[in-house]
């Protein structure tokens, strides 16, 4: 039995931000619909107020004018203006720094096992903004890019050999850090977990750092800048935790960098995030172990 009382019908909006998120994978064209009823179903319910919807719909405004700007030397600096604003923005969405959001409490001070710290899960609601932003921004974000083969890893079994070492390391690590520990347990909310985090979570971080950031970094300098700095970002992200819970986030980062230039499919990126997650919840002491 979840250890919460009661969500719904504040959970209708969330209803409606999930299947969007799927929508903008399967049907690219509609997803805008799926946003609007999400939207207004969560003004409706109190997922967000008007300076919250005042907020993303300037965002929206902002990523939409930033794309249709000219190629003129003017326009682009006007266009790298609005682009770092939009960055600022999204920061402030991802770190929940902008009011007028009411996200929803889904597990409250749960503990996975004995020796795990309690933690709360909310569903949020101002951080999948971010998707959106960004699909606005750049519309072919979620699409296929060109693989950028590093270390000559050009084939499957050689790339799942690369992801399969590097999270026995990772974990090896973060034991090390003394982060975590081994205690085989799946919480009876063990499924409301993985939906939150793969489509509330892993998505978001995957399209914002690697489709945003990394793709950027890539195209201005090189392959290697970008899937070094955008790693080391998402690292400082999770700075919460502690020093050890940033080196262990940036190496997790790099990795899921490191399968997206080799496969050009953020999808691929998104999935090895997630089973990463998963992993961490089934095996060891979630999120933390007990000090």
């Amino acid at each position: 039995m979840l250890p919460v009382v009661n969500v719904f019908p504040e959970i209708v909006p969330w209803i409606f931000l999930v299947s969007t998120i799927i929508t903008a994978f399967i049907k690219p064209r509609i997803w805008p619909i799926g946003l609007l009823l999400t939207l207004l179903s969560g003004f409706y319910f109190d997922a967000i107020s008007f300076f919250g919807l005042g907020a993303v719909i300037l965002l929206f405004s902002m990523a939409f004018y930033a794309r249709k700007l000219a190629d003129s030397s003017l326009k682009k600096t006007l266009n790298l203006v609005l682009t770092l604003l939009i960055l600022i923005g999204c920061i402030g969405l991802a770190s929940h720094a902008i009011p007028g959001f009411n996200n929803l409490l889904i597990l409250h001070q749960v503990e996975k096992s004995v020796n795990s710290v309690p933690f709360s899960m909310y569903l949020n609601f101002d951080k999948p903004m971010i998707l959106f932003i960004l699909l606005i921004l750049y519309p072919t974000i979620l699409m296929n890019k060109k693989q950028m083969p590093l270390f000559k890893i050009e084939n499957k079994a050689r790339l799942s050999g690369v992801v399969f070492v590097s999270f026995i390391i990772i974990f090896c690590l973060a034991m090390l850090c003394t982060l975590i520990t081994v205690e085989p347990e799946l919480p009876s909310w063990w499924w409301i977990f993985a939906l939150n985090n793969l489509l509330l979570t892993c998505v978001i971080e995957e399209v914002f750092f690697r489709g945003f950031i990394q793709n950027k970094l890539t195209k201005q300098f090189s392959p290697i800048v970008g899937l070094v700095v955008a790693s080391c970002l998402f690292g400082i992200a999770h700075f919460a935790g502690g020093f050890g819970y940033v080196l262990i986030a940036s190496l997790a980062g790099f990795l899921y960098g490191f399968v997206y230039l080799n496969t050009g499919k953020i999808w691929h990126a998104i999935l090895i995030h997630f089973c990463l997650n998963m992993i961490h919840l089934y095996f060891f002491t979630y999120p933390l172990i007990k000090i």
